[in-house]
């Protein structure tokens, strides 16, 4: 059994239809705490590092912890490139946003109203925008449109496959640019190659 889920309850009792709605609302409930959850996730942490509450605790096998990325890679390993994201994103944006409107912004808006001015980011109509939005797309072009200074760019997203050997080299070499660019995301490492290249 998965924490929160018997797949095995009463298997009888309940119709194929009424399992799948409750998958559904589960699936749903899941999705919107964790989208609202980043700038709380993202606060805490940054007390914990600022205020270097780090030094107070103990993993799990009671070793004291020698710095904040170590404390945090035992309390929240999985979502450890997440916080790091949101940590960034929050120290942008917080001196222009209310933390109401903040958790109302799924992370990814989030991110873009951090690569805008300050100006931008309090403008009600990209706050509206922001807020409604599951996705960038509509933000981006929102601010394309009344903002086209800020040169926001449409995502093209392709799907690209490599051989086992190829994705190892590339991995390798992600993970080495992590090591300077903490919580760096692959977009970002691309970049970065093709901004290498190109000097």
């Amino acid at each position: 059994m998965i924490a929160g889920v018997d797949f095995e309850v009463r298997p009888q009792s309940i119709t194929l239809e009424e399992r799948a709605l409750i998958h559904d609302t589960r699936v749903r409930e899941i999705d919107r705490v964790v989208r609202e959850s980043w700038s709380e996730l993202a606060a805490i942490c940054i007390q914990v590092r600022d205020k270097q509450e780090w030094k107070f605790l103990t993993s799990r096998d009671r070793r004291s912890f020698h710095s904040f990325d170590e404390w945090l890679m035992d309390a929240a390993p999985v979502c450890r490139a997440t916080v790091y994201k949101g940590m960034g994103i929050l120290s942008v944006i917080a001196a222009d946003l209310t933390p109401a409107e903040i958790a109302d912004i799924e992370i990814g808006n989030a991110s873009l109203l951090a690569q805008v001015s300050p100006a931008v980011r309090r403008d009600p109509e990209i706050i509206k925008a922001a807020r409604n939005g599951k996705n960038s797309k509509q933000l981006r072009q929102t601010i394309r449109t009344k903002y086209a200074s800020q040169h926001i760019e449409l995502m093209v997203e392709k799907k690209l496959r490599f051989t086992t050997s190829q994705w190892e080299r590339i991995e390798a070499a992600y993970e080495a640019y992590c090591l300077v660019e903490a919580g760096a995301s692959l977009e970002t490492f691309f970049e970065w190659v093709v901004s290498e290249t190109q000097a």
